[in-house]
């Protein structure tokens, strides 16, 4: 009889077995549940105050730089045996859609002044690369004047030559 016993309980075993194999896969999907929320969590949530405004004052600090082509502008120095001539293909530079507007509501008196600040040029001094970046101050320095006399709070920040050709 003890040997019946014996075989009872061991047949009695065997389904437990199986019932350990399901308890097992069920806490593994329960913690891979558990692990995937966690991560969805972390993913998904929004972020706190302070560091969205840390990220809208980023965004605002980026500007776009817009610009504005001028047409060529052609000159000749006065001063010298031989004629010379200067041709200047120009670009100014606004982080202000604003500025450049009103640059092209004050064209004929930016045309004007830098065309008269060209003539007076000597061959010399802009054929070096630092007469070319005075001469670029100086236009710059130009237009900027125009824009303060005719319209308050636009500001120009660069003029560029795109082409610069002398002869």
């Amino acid at each position: 009889m003890a040997n019946k016993e014996e075989l009872d309980l061991d047949v009695q075993q065997k389904p437990s077995g199986k019932k350990h194999l399901i308890l097992y896969i069920v806490i593994a999907l329960l913690v891979l549940a558990m692990a995937g929320m966690g991560a969805a969590f972390f993913l998904l949530k929004g972020k706190p105050a302070g560091e969205e405004e840390a990220v809208a004052e980023e965004h605002a600090a980026v500007k776009t730089a817009h610009y504005l082509a001028l047409d060529k502008l052609v000159v000749n120095f006065s001063q010298g045996a031989p004629v010379r001539f200067m041709q200047v293909n120009l670009q100014v530079m606004s982080y202000d859609p604003e500025a450049l507007k009103a640059m092209e509501t004050h064209m004929p008196a930016i045309r004007n002044d830098i065309l008269l600040l060209l003539g007076g040029q000597k061959y010399e001094e802009v054929s070096t690369p630092e007469g070319k970046e005075r001469l670029r101050n100086s236009i710059l320095e130009k237009v900027q004047h125009i824009l303060d006399s005719h319209e308050k709070n636009r500001k120009v920040e660069a003029v560029y030559f795109t082409e610069f050709v002398m002869q």
